[in-house]
């Protein structure tokens, strides 16, 4: 809240905090932006699933990741990256953060088959209608697409090749409820399988246990599964956990300290 604003202006550094659990940590991200500003503060959630389960992490986890890690990567000055002790545990690819978002507004030229593409690098799953974040879908001038973060999804409407405008709707209802001036589509998914992961995945993918082997090769053929997000640590020799994103000068404070760090033992 207030102390940690204050320390992180202090500091004039990013600061990272600790929480014992994700409760708190979503609690903390409004009162510490409510003295530092929103865009000064980010929540890095843990995975909902534990990586030896074999499950991607949900597409707004995956993507709220993905911004905290970037805006961090990009910080200067105060800054405050809230995460729950899992996720400050957590080891992370080094590449996470660093895909650039796909900006969308009227007048943007973008090709409902082009930005399709793009969507399905960023780990979009294309459906017929768009319920849940990580979906989109294509309908000849239409697309509907729900970015990672959004609160609604949006609706793009084309003329030809260029986006003429861009309308909120509801899932329920499928119905437009207002216009928007410009979305922000980020990565939904922590692996992003371009032509430098896949050329590592193609060079480790043999020398792999049987039972890795398989999800690594389909990494390497460019393809997208559930799962993949877990195969992280076979395709980079170090990966860090977040604090050592942080530039020299930066602290890391941990909230409720007993409790955390007993929740964190016992992991």
């Amino acid at each position: 809240d207030a102390l940690l604003a204050a320390l992180a202006v202090a500091l004039d550094n990013p600061l990272m905090v600790v929480t014992p659990g994700p409760r708190e940590a979503e609690d903390l991200v409004p009162e510490v932006g409510a003295y530092l500003g929103p865009d000064r503060v980010a929540l890095l959630p843990a995975w909902d699933a534990l990586p030896y389960e074999g499950m991607d992490p949900a597409p707004e986890v995956a993507a709220r990741r993905a911004d905290a890690v970037g805006r961090l990567r990009a910080a200067s000055g105060p800054f405050v990256v809230v995460a729950p002790y899992l996720a400050a545990m957590q080891a992370i690819p080094p590449t996470l953060g660093t895909a650039q978002p796909v900006q969308l507004a009227a007048g943007v030229e973008l090709a409902p088959d082009a930005l399709a593409e793009r969507l399905s690098e960023l780990g979009y799953t294309r459906v017929d209608v768009v319920e849940h974040r990580g979906e989109y879908a294509v309908r000849g001038g239409v697309v509907d697409v729900f970015p990672g973060i959004a609160r609604r999804p949006a609706r793009l409407e084309y003329w030809g090749d260029e986006i003429e405008r861009l309308r909120e709707f509801s899932t329920s209802t499928q119905l437009s409820t207002k216009q928007l001036g410009a979305i922000e589509v980020a990565p939904v998914r922590e692996l992003l399988p371009d032509d430098d992961l896949r050329s590592v995945a193609e060079d480790r993918a043999p020398r792999l246990p049987d039972r890795f082997r398989d999800g690594v090769q389909r990494l390497a053929d460019g393809l997208r599964f559930e799962g993949a997000d877990t195969l992280a640590p076979f395709l980079f020799d170090r990966m860090p956990v977040p604090a050592e994103l942080l530039p020299a000068g930066s602290w890391v404070a941990v909230t409720h300290t007993q409790r955390t760090f007993q929740r964190a033992a016992q992991t």
